[in-house]
């Protein structure tokens, strides 16, 4: 094992679930856990404060180290570049680690993402899971597009894509009363219900209404792929508000026009949504690089701890980040820690 503060974790904390993954300053991953979702604009933040203590309590034992061990906590989590948020993050963290010897950075979400695409801490992200977000990070700033939550934005998100879903069964029960087609047949039994009026109290009386409408998108991507209309003219709208984030972030910040783009997030794992996003993309003549990562976001976040370490990525430093990662996710697929894996609202 190594010496005293060699460990580095990095934290992706998302809506619908937390990874955090441990390894050592030569890029050696040696373990990862999965929990809750910690965004505190969507889950009360004592709650928050509870997942993120035990989630990195828990993988630190399963390494057999102890806190004293860990050098670097790199937390990539959403709502992580405003003040009052870094704030509470780190007097969260506080007590669980010797405050003289590690070293605590809370930072957005998006920069995670970036990075597990690019290895660097250049070029763009979009973002399409439980919310959705545009973000340019250069070298010295990080500007931001979109990301305004589900209650003010969030357009061409998973939580869009539901509540969109939603509205096209609601406007038709009024208009024709109970109709059988396949979309709202296929969308009800997907929330176990057998007419649209049931919706009102299944949504507002649900304790995560944000998670259960973001859920109904799997079936929507489904219905799509089988050449739904409804599903088809839903899963357009969401990539057409994706790509108009980035057309205004180009108007924004011109400097970024050429920057790769990273794609992340639960959506741009159906590879139907992929198709269309690059489809809307050409129609825009936008024809940036697209970079698909290889591996998820928290090892974006470890990367930047290695960063922060004062550390470069080398292709050695690279390739064996890449292949320990493969290595330890092969040994523990399909482990499910804290019963947090759904992996298509990330």
């Amino acid at each position: 094992m190594p010496l005293n503060n060699q460990y580095i974790i990095g934290v992706d904390g998302g809506g619908t679930k937390t990874r955090a993954i441990i390894g050592t300053k030569e890029g050696n991953i040696l373990a990862f856990m999965d929990g809750h979702g910690t965004n505190i604009k969507s889950t009360p933040a004592h709650e928050v404060r509870q997942h993120i203590q035990h989630l990195l309590e828990s993988l630190v034992q399963k390494i057999s180290a102890t806190k004293y061990d860990v050098s670097t906590i790199f937390l990539c989590v959403a709502g992580g570049d405003r003040q009052e948020d870094i704030k509470r993050w780190k007097a969260w963290i506080a007590p669980m680690l010797p405050s003289t010897s590690c070293k605590v950075t809370v930072t957005n979400d998006a920069v995670a993402a970036l990075t597990s695409g690019t290895f660097t801490r250049e070029g763009l992200v979009v973002i399409a899971g439980t919310g959705s977000i545009v973000y340019a990070v250069q070298q010295n700033s990080i500007s931001r597009m979109g990301g305004w939550g589900y209650l003010l934005g969030d357009e061409g998100s998973g939580y869009y894509i539901g509540q969109e879903a939603l509205r096209a069964i609601t406007r038709q029960y009024d208009a024709y009363g109970l109709n059988e087609d396949a979309f709202s047949k296929a969308i009800l039994e997907r929330l176990a219900l057998t007419d649209p009026t049931e919706i009102i109290t299944l949504i507002y009386e649900h304790t995560q209404p944000r998670i259960c409408i973001s859920s109904i998108t799997r079936t929507v991507l489904l219905l799509a792929t089988q050449n739904n209309e409804i599903a088809k003219r839903i899963v357009d709208r969401a990539v057409t508000h994706l790509v108009q984030l980035l057309q205004k972030m180009f108007r924004k910040e011109p400097q970024v026009k050429k920057f790769p783009i990273v794609t992340c997030g639960g959506l741009f794992e159906n590879q139907y949504f992929v198709q269309c996003f690059q489809a809307k993309l050409q129609q825009s003549t936008i024809d940036n690089q697209i970079i698909q990562p290889e591996v998820p976001p928290a090892i974006g976040a470890f990367i930047n701890g290695l960063f922060s370490e004062g550390i470069p990525m080398t292709k050695a430093l690279q390739q064996t980040v890449k292949e320990t990662w493969m290595n330890v996710k092969n040994r523990m697929e399909g482990f499910d820690f804290d019963g947090a894996n759904d992996k298509t609202d990330d």
